[in-house]
């Protein structure tokens, strides 16, 4: 995804976000947890709001830098967010690496991201850890699963590679013989 269409994603999930603050997620609990009074507004929208607003001005700084320009402050509000998005795409033409747009694009992906894992909004489905399990080619612990997608992989990017050199990702699936759980891997392992 480019850095314009990543600036674009945000500048549209953002007043989503925005607009779920005020409702309490429905969670299905029975309300048998801890005691105590619960906060009046949705922390996960209002965590994924605020992380968008300082991730924006934090990132829109980081491109001026690199662009050798000066550092340039904008105020908390939503217009000085949409700003400061803006100015991340224009920053995108000045004479910044091509290094520095991915990396900013991967970073506006992840606060879109996390406000489409919203249990309101359920856009993207959230990884969830895989316990007690380690991952077959590089013997570590960090192996994630989407549950419904039915979609596993090890959060080791870059360092961990399957028998075809490609990252590992495989799909949930129950033995024909044996009706035990196993993982059929893109490179064709089948796991336990």
């Amino acid at each position: 995804m480019s850095l314009s269409e990543s600036c674009a994603d945000l500048a549209n999930w953002l007043p989503v976000a925005a607009a779920l603050i005020a409702e309490q997620d429905a969670d299905g609990s029975s309300g048998k947890g801890k005691p105590g009074p619960r906060p009046p507004w949705n922390s996960a929208a209002a965590n994924a709001e605020m992380d968008a607003h300082a991730g924006v001005r934090h990132l829109e700084l980081a491109l001026r830098m690199e662009a050798g320009l000066p550092a340039r402050r904008r105020g908390g509000s939503d217009a000085a967010t949409m700003a400061a998005i803006a100015a991340i795409e224009a920053l995108s033409h000045a004479n910044v690496s091509g290094a520095a747009i991915a990396v900013t694009a991967r970073h506006l992906d992840r606060l879109v991201r996390q406000i489409q894992e919203l249990p309101a909004v359920d856009e993207v489905e959230p990884w969830r850890r895989v316990h007690g399990v380690a991952c077959p080619y590089c013997g570590c612990t960090m192996l994630r699963v989407q549950p419904r997608e039915g979609t596993v992989t090890c959060l080791r990017y870059g360092a961990c590679r399957d028998a075809d050199g490609h990252h590992p990702v495989g799909r949930m699936d129950v033995s024909r013989l044996t009706g035990d759980p196993l993982i059929r891997w893109n490179d064709g392992l089948v796991a336990p």
